[in-house]
């Protein structure tokens, strides 16, 4: 059940599995020898229940809902709200935060290792830092938005 859910949650799960994890569960549950065994499914079964639509997500478009799967999202300077203070650059441990000539900041999303640092460090009062869907940025879309600064 754990590869499966980690296939999900990486963008390599296929509809398919859905249906395999009810079954690994229901067989889980039927095979468990005590009462702790037979109640190990039940979360996985929940979320199946009550959260299928974000496991579709997952499954058809490649994208978390809640925001959280690594491999599903990246992170996005907004040009026009951020302040150009350099916090997010000096927080990313990968070097992944670039300055350019023109003093815009920008993810090299080739580089991310999608920690998460810029978004924490990123200044509230700027909130340039963004969450997005990992397929919705790519390297030329960001040059492509460069707002420069004087």
């Amino acid at each position: 059940m754990l590869r499966i859910l980690d296939n999900i949650t990486s963008g390599r799960g296929e509809e398919k599995d859905l249906d395999l994890l009810e079954e690994l569960a229901y067989f889980m549950e039927m095979a468990a020898l005590c009462a702790l065994g037979r109640t190990a499914p039940n979360p996985v079964r929940s979320t199946l229940r009550y959260f299928r639509d974000e496991y579709l997500a997952h499954i058809k478009e490649k994208r978390c809902p809640a925001g959280v799967c690594r491999a599903l999202i990246a992170f996005d300077i907004d040009q026009e709200k951020c302040g150009r203070c350099g916090a997010c650059q000096r927080a990313c441990p990968a070097g992944a935060v670039e300055k350019s000539e023109n003093k815009v900041y920008s993810i090299n999303q080739e580089k991310c290792i999608r920690c998460g640092a810029c978004y924490s460090e990123c200044p509230d009062k700027y909130q340039a830092v963004k969450k997005v869907a990992a397929n919705t940025v790519q390297p030329a879309d960001m040059a492509a938005n460069a707002v420069s600064v004087e």
